[in-house]
């Protein structure tokens, strides 16, 4: 199999030496000024105290490339990414007929490829493995973890899980690509919006009342969004959604924030929410409209709102803007929840 692993990040490097590793041949569409340095060094993949690097042939652009067709091609780039990368795609000649997996954050990314490249070539995944860059050419990733798939149109694609699996990866396939996708966005809302609100770690949240009751919010607005959508909870691997949907619900705070501390933690593998560090990086692109924003807007498209998704996602979207300075939401959960109570306060739709 040829791959082309689009996004240079923690996740496609952790997927590229993955997916090379399995024998397959492998192009890495990197930046300009990172390009050259995977063809000099390849990639190196830390999992525990195990180390190995992998050759890599990384392109700068579509243009770079004129070898054979691509089998699979793997979108991992943020969400914001995935238009400009659709068309590029839409262009490419040697990605024509390619099965087009996508491993991104949040909600839209599939169905903006579907519109550009056909929903029968398009396989929506979740990783679970928690991956972040060291070096210019390395990654660190968990050991626990994995990557479930699920076709979005009607044509299968099971040969992806076989030609991966001497990759080292565990592989689930799921049937229904909407659950698939909505189970891993209520895991990725979790300690990642409301500290990047607050410029704290997860433990720092889970610490706090305040902040942990605007988390659990946010993720039991999502929930509630999925229940009226008729999408039911999938367990993804090593993350038993629908346990954690019933916990969301129904456990005490006290003994939920304990719990959810030390799993999200471990989880994490010792890697700060990407927003966190996004914002952290005066980076102004962000994710969050695909995350919090995406439940606030399906929340509205159902004639009701998600209060608090919404004052996250404004209120981190006006840290990043620079329109409003960090510090009056830095390290202040009064102040993160009243802007939850007014965005609850408006409209007439009733909330979520």
């Amino acid at each position: 199999m040829r791959a082309l692993i689009v996004g240079a990040g923690a996740v496609g490097r952790y997927l590229a030496a993955r997916i090379a590793l399995a024998g397959h041949e492998v192009v890495l569409l990197a930046r300009p000024d990172t390009a050259p340095h995977f063809n000099e060094r390849g990639i190196t993949l830390r999992v525990g105290a195990t180390s190995r690097t992998v050759p890599i042939m990384a392109i700068a652009s579509a243009q770079d490339y004129g070898g054979p067709a691509f089998e699979l091609v793997v979108v991992a780039v943020k969400s914001y990414a995935t238009l400009a990368v659709a068309r590029l795609l839409a262009g490419m000649a040697a990605s024509a007929r390619s099965s087009v997996l996508s491993v991104q954050n949040g909600l839209g990314n599939e169905e903006t490829l579907a519109a550009a490249l056909g929903a029968d070539r398009i396989v929506a995944g979740a990783l679970t493995v928690a991956a972040r860059s060291l070096a210019e050419t390395e990654t660190i990733a968990s050991k626990s973890g994995g990557l479930c798939l699920a076709p979005i149109g009607g044509a299968p694609h099971n040969w992806i899980i076989a030609a991966l699996a001497d990759s080292g990866l565990r592989l689930r396939a799921v049937g229904d690509w909407r659950s698939l996708k909505w189970s891993k966005l209520c895991i990725n809302l979790l300690a990642n919006g409301v500290c990047a609100a607050l410029d704290w770690t997860p433990s720092q949240v889970y610490a706090d009342g305040t902040a942990f009751a605007i988390d659990r919010r946010c993720f039991l607005e999502a929930a509630a969004v999925m229940k009226r959508s008729g999408i039911a909870a999938t367990a993804l691997i090593d993350f038993p959604v629908p346990a954690l949907m019933r916990l969301m619900e129904s456990a005490p705070a006290g003994l939920l924030r304990r719990v959810l501390r030390a799993r999200v933690g471990r989880a994490r593998g010792g890697k700060l929410p990407s927003l966190l560090l996004d914002v952290r990086a005066g980076r102004r692109h962000l994710e969050i409209d695909s995350l919090n924003g995406a439940v606030a807007a399906r929340a509205v498209d159902q004639g009701r709102r998600a209060p608090a998704n919404a004052a996250v996602a404004r209120v981190v979207q006006d840290i990043a803007g620079r329109s409003v300075s960090w510090s009056k939401y830095r390290g202040r959960p009064q102040a993160l929840l009243a802007a939850v109570e007014e965005a609850a306060g408006r409209g007439g739709a009733a909330s979520s």
